[in-house]
């Protein structure tokens, strides 16, 4: 009676296959998906050291990434600013436009609309130490609201 644990006999394809995985872990030039994974298995355990051609070559190809990167940019740099530059140029140009002289009934028309101003003048007498605080701000929001409407009949051209 046979150990059921016991390995089967390995199949002719089985063993051409690590026929094939062998030869590729002895020759690195040879494509195998088993052998890479093992290679980078063992490099992982035990890294060694890089052949100086291909560290000279990961760092020229970093290097001229770096420069490549560093070109687009300066690249991006260059074209915001462009774009800024052409932005603050209509503004100006819109802002003299707008001002111009033969345009004063609208620059007349925000010239009368009432600027907001401190509530001083609305408490000529000292506050009391206690209470009136409503009364203080319904003042303020009274003067405000006839602020606002000024501004209104004021932009719509009534008086």
């Amino acid at each position: 009676m046979s150990d059921p644990h016991d390995d089967a006999p390995a199949t002719e394809e089985e063993l051409a296959e690590s026929a094939r995985l062998r030869e590729a872990l002895e020759d690195p030039s040879r494509p195998n998906r088993d052998a890479e994974l093992a290679r980078a298995m063992s490099s992982a355990w035990s890294p060694r050291d890089l052949p100086a051609e291909a560290h000279r070559v990961l760092v020229e190809r970093a290097l001229a990434r770096h420069d490549l990167l560093r070109r687009r940019r300066g690249r991006v740099i260059g074209v915001s600013f462009g774009a800024g530059a052409v932005v603050a140029l209509a503004a100006a140009v819109l802002l003299v436009l707008r001002t111009d002289p033969r345009n004063q009934d609208a620059v007349r028309s925000v010239e009368v609309v009432a600027v907001s101003r401190s509530t001083q003048a609305l408490f000529p007498d000292r506050f009391a130490t206690t209470g009136g605080e409503s009364s203080r701000i319904d003042r303020i929001a009274m003067a405000r609201a006839a602020d606002l409407r000024e501004n209104e009949f004021a932009k719509w051209g009534v008086r």
